[in-house]
């Protein structure tokens, strides 16, 4: 399959401020920061590594995917899974927040491919980035109506109804416990999808659950996969190699080497999915 793949301007580190944080459910809030003045224009599946903003409790940054990116803003979505990410929803227009980014291997462009793009949680953010990114370049070898997003919550309220216009963009949408749409979860929809609209690759991003069962749809399919990886990260460039991933090897001078070692935060986080040992992917 020919693709082409998205150049990754340099990170740097950068100083912005809080236009607002804005609470689509109980777990999940937009941080929505003003774009610092020299931020490059972030590919999809690129990603922030951020600070949190107290006087040394957390050494740590913490990765965040961009939902979207303009002149103006970058907007992350997050959910709250501890004290760190709580410090970051409670932040207040017009504080502070360090990052470095962008960062990351992004999706590719598939000129004249139909995609289908299946999301579950945080997941959503790179690739409803994705589509906002190709409809913004107007890059004439993509084409946005090849591209159909499916979003997987656990309920009604993770699908952010009243903040993100998904449905009335097109997106087809799952629910675990069927109070909205499709019930079941964003891999089951995707294999219905698949039977009704064949496509030509899948991308992916959410729990490792899902996309594993993402993986097995497109082998089952005989299709390209490209699969967004979350897992534990320090340093973010592949230094520290804190959040390696086993990926399958070919043979090597004679040897057979069955796997190796890859960076998700340098590496990654988007994989082609054939490389991925998924039986032994560390959950994050």
């Amino acid at each position: 399959m020919n693709f082409t793949r998205i150049e990754i301007p340099k990170p740097a580190r950068f100083v912005s401020t809080v236009v607002e944080n804005h609470q689509l459910s109980s777990r999940y809030f937009l941080m929505v920061l003003s774009k610092p003045e020299g931020f490059p224009d972030p590919a999809p599946g690129s990603f922030l590594h951020m600070a949190v903003p107290t006087s040394g409790r957390f050494f740590l940054r913490r990765p965040f995917s961009i939902f979207d990116c303009n002149g103006e803003t970058i907007t992350l979505l997050i959910v709250e899974k501890g004290e760190g990410t709580r410090i970051l929803r409670e932040l207040g227009a017009g504080e502070t927040v360090d990052f470095l980014g962008p960062l990351g291997e992004a999706f590719p462009l598939l000129p004249g491919q139909r995609i289908l793009a299946v999301a579950g949680g945080v997941g959503l953010a790179p690739l409803y980035y994705y589509q906002k990114f190709v409809s913004r370049t107007l890059d004439k070898r993509v084409c946005p109506e090849c591209y159909q997003l499916v979003y997987g919550g656990r309920s009604e309220e993770d699908l952010f109804l009243s903040a993100i216009d998904l449905a009335d963009e097109g997106s087809l949408l799952a629910t675990d416990d069927g109070s909205y749409g499709f019930r079941g979860n964003a891999a089951q929809l995707a294999e219905v999808e698949l039977e009704r609209n064949p496509v030509d690759a899948l991308f992916s991003c959410g729990p490792t659950p899902m996309l594993k069962a993402v993986a097995d749809l497109a082998v089952q399919a005989g299709i390209a996969h490209w699969v967004s990886l979350e897992n534990r990260m320090a340093c973010a460039v592949g230094a520290c190699r804190s959040c390696v991933i086993p990926v399958s090897a070919k043979e090597q001078a004679g040897k057979d080497v069955k796997e190796r070692y890859k960076t998700v935060c340098h590496d990654g986080p988007v994989f082609n999915a054939n490389e991925v040992i998924w039986e032994r992917l560390p959950e994050p």
